[in-house]
């Protein structure tokens, strides 16, 4: 269904990997009188650029991979406040940092799937949820659909419906566009509902002919919008995330699921709270401070479920 509705972590020890995550829980449990409450541990093997943020003591909570928008880079404030929640979290670069693609173009799922299974292996119930924001969280609901290896999703401003390589015209007609993803070497292609299925028969949106297949998504599912947001090219945020809330329903999608819309809120919704700001991209400080504080709780709690329901 859709619905309106800091604490400080001191990051003082490094540690590198040199052996299986438990085994770093097991000895940070043991350290009590380490006065951190997350380890950050940077991740450079197996072609996996990011950075872990360890719960200073283990929990049988799922892990989370955090993937951040067109732009790339790390996603860390987020997985450094879920593991201040008890959730271990790696925020992973999928490009727009060293060891990385610069750009997002031809960007292999593969590589994120190969990342969920390397969490998913040290994570404390063997389950793993993927939180993305903006074509970060198209990315998380995109591959959820593709491999059982996902647990959940939590998508933050998601574009709903397979796009092209940031930079180009959203128009799907320039022959220079690359895909955006690959998967198994291939550009994705989705194919799109019957028109039957489509709201309006008569007229057609991205969602309905490029849309992402949801419903083969293997978990719950969590969508967060702002009213407001204008920061994806030839959509909503609001409308995307009400297509697929719809497109679950047609396919009678048996697992929970949950989409959040926020008055006066913009694109900039993914960080953990307080908000600090700029506005960018829509919406008002207000409506943004709002927007974090009431979805951040409601997140959490989301992913305490993941394997209980």
């Amino acid at each position: 269904m859709t619905q309106h509705p800091s604490s400080a972590c001191s990051l003082t020890r490094r540690a590198a990997i040199a052996g299986p995550i438990m085994g770093l829980l097991t000895r940070r449990a043991r350290a009590a009188q380490q006065p951190c409450l997350v380890t950050r541990v940077p991740i450079l093997e197996r072609g996996m650029v990011g950075t872990l943020f360890l719960p200073n003591h283990p929990t049988d909570r799922p892990a989370v991979v955090c993937l951040t928008g067109a732009m790339g880079g790390l996603a860390e404030a987020p997985a450094q406040a879920l593991a201040a929640e008890g959730f271990p979290a790696l925020a992973l670069a999928t490009h727009g940092v060293a060891g990385r693609p610069e750009r997002l173009r031809l960007l292999p799922l593969d590589y994120v799937e190969d990342a969920v299974e390397w969490v998913r292996a040290r994570s404390g119930n063997g389950l793993v949820a993927l939180r993305g924001w903006s074509r970060g969280g198209e990315l998380a609901l995109l591959l959820a659909s593709l491999t059982p290896s996902v647990g959940a999703v939590l998508a933050y401003a998601p574009r709903c419906y397979v796009g092209l390589e940031h930079g180009k015209p959203n128009n799907f007609t320039d022959p220079t566009a690359a895909a955006a993803w690959t998967w198994r070497g291939q550009p994705v292609v989705v194919a799109s509902l019957p028109p039957t299925m489509w709201a309006d028969p008569t007229r057609w949106s991205f969602e309905e002919t490029r849309g992402i297949p949801v419903e083969n998504i293997r978990g719950p599912i969590m969508l967060v919008s702002g009213d407001a947001d204008t920061g994806l090219a030839g959509t909503t945020a609001r409308f995307g995330c009400e297509s697929v809330m719809r497109r679950l329903a047609l396919h009678r999608f048996a697992y929970p699921h949950l989409h959040l819309t926020y008055p006066d809120a913009g694109h900039g919704i993914a960080e953990p709270p307080p908000f600090i700001g700029p506005v960018e991209e829509g919406g008002t400080p207000a409506g943004n401070a709002a927007a974090i504080a009431e979805s951040w709780p409601r997140s959490v709690a989301f992913l305490r479920q993941v394997g209980l329901t």
